[in-house]
């Protein structure tokens, strides 16, 4: 019952920083304003997720929370970009393609055998692509403005899951909370200097849309965590992942009046059992 329970937190703080982004893009809030407050709130859940299990410091870890950080940093500014120009259902799909990228990474690099779920993946995701793309309606169609963006968190999301991916192969299950504490801190450095520089009109304030974002995200993170030392990777990742976006799906339709034509609505259910089977 506490897995089931803990599945469903994950799920509903994923799809929450989501939400909250996506309410604050459509008040015209400011992307500085935002991350940074995203950035500070999340570095104080983990740091105090830190001093509750104990904090080490590790030298390669500092370089891989640096360079995650960077990309990071990325993501948080043209996801929330993305969100201010289009749907977010569709940019909560596109962005979640990000997992290609350690996927192509396993194989070539990593030297991971490709199975018959990640060939069906593949499948289904370039046939998801394809859906979400194909439309007629005037209605329907997104700005390149969007697409830019989604683009760019798409990549820069897959490069963080790279380096994720490197830092745990090095060091497998260590040094989790100082590596997003160095990551954190780093995104909150570059926004808040980005924003002197660009704002100088602008007042730094606070943002309760970005704060809660940061702690969902933090929640989202340490339920994972929680859930990983008893659950399977192969039904941990799958379920997250297609509830998480199920849910952004039921968000964007609901509160936002997001409705997709038939081709749309089918790219996006096919999209979310290619992330579910790319996961397995």
């Amino acid at each position: 019952m506490m897995t089931v329970f803990l599945y469903i937190l994950n799920i509903l703080f994923s799809a929450g920083q989501s939400t909250l982004g996506k309410l604050s893009a459509a008040k015209n809030g400011n992307a500085g304003v935002f991350n940074i407050n995203k950035a500070l709130s999340g570095l104080l859940m983990f740091l105090l997720f830190g001093l509750k299990a104990g904090l080490n410091f590790n030298f390669p870890t500092l370089i891989y929370g640096i360079l995650y950080g960077a990309f990071l940093c990325i993501s948080m500014y043209t996801g929330f970009k993305a969100l201010k120009t289009g749907p977010i259902m569709l940019t909560g799909i596109t962005v979640s393609f990000s997992l290609i990228i350690p996927f192509i990474f396993g194989i070539f690099v990593w030297k991971e055998k490709i199975t018959a779920f990640g060939i069906a993946g593949i499948i289904a995701l370039l046939i998801s692509v394809f859906l979400i793309n194909f439309v007629k309606s005037k209605a329907e169609r997104v700005s390149s403005e969007w697409a830019f963006y989604a683009f760019l968190t798409l990549l820069s999301n897959g490069v963080c899951s790279v380096i994720q991916k490197y830092h745990q192969l090095r060091f497998p299950g260590r040094y989790k909370n100082e590596f997003m504490i160095y990551a954190l801190l780093l995104t909150a450095i570059i926004n808040i200097s980005v924003f002197a520089l660009k704002s100088e009109k602008s007042k730094l304030t606070f943002s309760a849309e970005g704060t809660a974002s940061g702690i969902m995200n933090g929640l989202a993170n340490y339920m994972i965590l929680l859930l990983a030392a008893t659950e399977k990777a192969s039904v941990l990742f799958p379920v997250t992942s297609g509830g998480n976006l199920i849910a952004v799906c039921l968000i964007g339709s609901i509160f936002f009046k997001e409705h997709p034509g038939k081709l749309r609505f089918a790219g996006i259910c096919l999209g979310i059992a290619a992330i579910v089977l790319l996961n397995i």
